[in-house]
């Protein structure tokens, strides 16, 4: 299981925050949360634990540039991940969210 502080460590050079963003905070930036768990049961007890976890990216423009950057961050702390993209037209930002295992 990937610590949460790693994932902060991972992103260092990146404004990221645990949960959300304070208000009025200028993009880009991280925000990462814990989506939901997926233990593994064994014997009436919690025998591996596993966490989903959100990695959302905020953007005023799109920027592959700074995806690959992210995604090959992931890849060094060795999640597998998957990617969906949006653009919230109502508050004019790009979100990449990233979800995986840790």
């Amino acid at each position: 299981m990937i610590e949460l502080a790693t994932i902060k460590t991972a992103f260092k050079d990146y404004r990221y925050y645990y949960g959300a963003a304070p208000v009025g905070t200028t993009l880009p930036y991280l925000v990462g949360v814990g989506t939901d768990s997926d233990n593994f049961l064994a014997d009436n007890k919690v025998y591996v634990k596993g966490m989903g976890f959100q990695l959302n990216y905020y953007s005023q423009t799109k920027s592959e540039t700074a995806e690959a950057t992210i995604e090959t961050i992931l890849d060094s702390l060795g999640v597998i991940w998957d990617k969906l993209e949006s653009y919230e037209s109502d508050q004019s930002f790009y979100l990449i969210t990233y979800n995986f295992w840790r």
